[in-house]
């Protein structure tokens, strides 16, 4: 399959390299522009509520513009996003949902949204896959083959990737904190305590709520467990900034863990040197370390946030939204008649050995992970933040991922 991003990045890389001769009313990156009827799809992001990412829906429509000013769109058509803003409870997915269906949309692109949940049983019952770079909720994950699909793998990564990485790096209490929401406890009750157990660390958790939490008190409470590491599991990218300045200014000289937190790099400085951070994909952070194709995606990345008015929001959850259309733009590229919910779902199932953007190499054949068939990789990444801000890859791998052991997982 020839994956239409490489033409475009070989012309994109061209021109930003070039880019500084350029006016500052240009734009660093040129390419073919779509015409004609749109594709439109859905997305389902958490941009509203209490515990928002506002990042999720930014990465999706710089992608949008790149796709379709740079990219050349779909077979020469452009897409179009239909993005239902989730704020964090299951009547606005269910709602978004059913708008899904009575759109006939193709698929949704899950964009990293917790409560997704609701949306599941009503997309499966209409045949409408639900496909992202990562779920933010075990009940997609655990979707029947065909119903979902998701490149860098299960939630089951993300702890077990998390207590594998600290158990080799020789810590041995843990202690991290994740927003209070029933679906914080079932995770970390049903994965990540149990996995932290088989690995003979000894992990606590904090809870805070989504609004109005005080991070020294959490950071005092961190501290009071002498740990080897503290930090999140996952947290609102101002949430982990809070607790972590806390955690320095209360005189913790130990590791933090940031989860796929990045913007306190830059307001902590050297403060932040020592963290370990846990992406799915390759960040922008991490570019002077990354393969040269990969460095040049990350470009692409940027200067597409930078065009829609968000160069300011690169954290790993706006390129999860950027890279999860990107990719579909390229699965959609390989289906050949109309793009429909079957097509797509057919298309995802031939995906072998796929490149994702900034991402592992995949392949969607249900069988990657026992008992999850939505998962199409059972690869980690891991990046520990150097002194000058940057970030480099932990596991000294070609492609800076390694494969994880999913027998660790606790099974029901």
């Amino acid at each position: 399959m020839k994956n239409k991003l490489a033409v475009a990045l070989a012309a994109a890389s061209l021109l930003l390299a070039a880019c500084g001769s350029s006016s500052d009313d240009d734009s660093a990156l040129e390419g073919e522009k779509a015409t004609g009827d749109p594709i439109v799809f859905g997305v389902q992001a958490p941009t509203k509520g209490a515990a928002a990412y506002p990042q999720t829906g930014y990465g999706a429509e710089a992608a949008e513009w790149y796709v379709n000013n740079v990219m050349g769109g779909v077979n020469g058509r452009p897409i179009e996003l239909s993005l239902c803003a989730g704020d964090g409870s299951p009547e606005t997915a269910i709602n978004c949902a059913n708008k899904h269906v009575s759109d006939d949309v193709p698929f949704v692109l899950d964009a990293y949204d917790q409560a997704i949940t609701g949306a599941v049983p009503i997309l499966a019952s209409a045949g409408i896959p639900i496909i992202g770079t990562l779920s933010g909720s075990g009940v997609a994950d655990k979707a029947e083959y065909g119903q979902a699909f998701y490149f860098t793998g299960p939630t089951e990564v993300s702890a077990l990737g998390s207590m594998s990485v600290l158990e080799d790096l020789g810590k041995e209490k843990v202690t991290l904190a994740v927003n209070e929401a029933p679906t914080s406890h079932t995770y970390v009750d049903s994965l990540v305590k149990p996995i932290a157990d088989s690995l003979g660390i000894d992990f606590s958790v904090q809870y805070p709520p989504a609004t109005g939490a005080n991070f020294n008190v959490v950071a005092a409470s961190q501290i009071s467990e002498d740990p080897d590491a503290a930090g999140v599991i996952s947290l609102p990218e101002d949430g982990c900034t809070a607790l972590f300045q806390a955690l320095r200014q209360q005189g913790f000289d130990g590791t933090i863990f940031a989860g796929s937190c990045s913007q306190f790099i830059e307001t902590l400085g050297t403060d932040a040197a020592g963290a370990v951070v846990q992406p799915r994909l390759w960040v922008p952070l991490s570019k002077d370390n990354a393969p040269d194709k990969i460095a040049e995606q990350l470009d692409i990345f940027e200067s597409s946030m930078e065009e829609v008015g968000y160069g300011e929001e690169l954290s790993a959850r706006s390129l999860y939204s950027f890279a999860g259309v990107i990719n579909m733009v390229n699965v959609m590229e390989t289906i050949d008649g109309d793009i429909t919910k079957e097509s797509i779902v057919e298309a995802m199932k031939g995906l072998v050995d796929f490149e994702t953007f900034a991402g592992p190499t995949v392949t969607c054949d249900g069988e990657q992970w026992t008992g999850l068939p939505t998962s199409c990789s059972r690869q980690a990444i891991f990046f520990e933040v150097q002194d000058d801000g940057t970030l480099a890859p932990v596991n000294d791998t070609e492609t800076g991922y390694i494969e994880l052991d999913p027998s660790l997982v606790p099974t029901k």
